[in-house]
């Protein structure tokens, strides 16, 4: 079995070609941003997308 890697802007090109859309690829932060800030940003994104969370802080 050959493995083929794939760059990112390959893989979402891939995935467009077929009518896919990454719904799960959004930055919640970077290195420098906190613990905490990532939390809130994640649910944030995960609100918009349609989940319910439960437990929020």
């Amino acid at each position: 079995m050959k493995l083929k890697i794939q760059s990112i802007k390959d893989y979402f090109k891939s995935k467009k070609d077929k009518g896919l859309e990454p719904i799960f690829f959004e930055k919640i932060g970077d290195q420098n941003t906190s613990r905490e800030q990532r939390l809130k940003n994640l649910i944030k994104i995960l609100e918009s997308k349609g989940f319910k969370i439960k437990n929020k802080r």
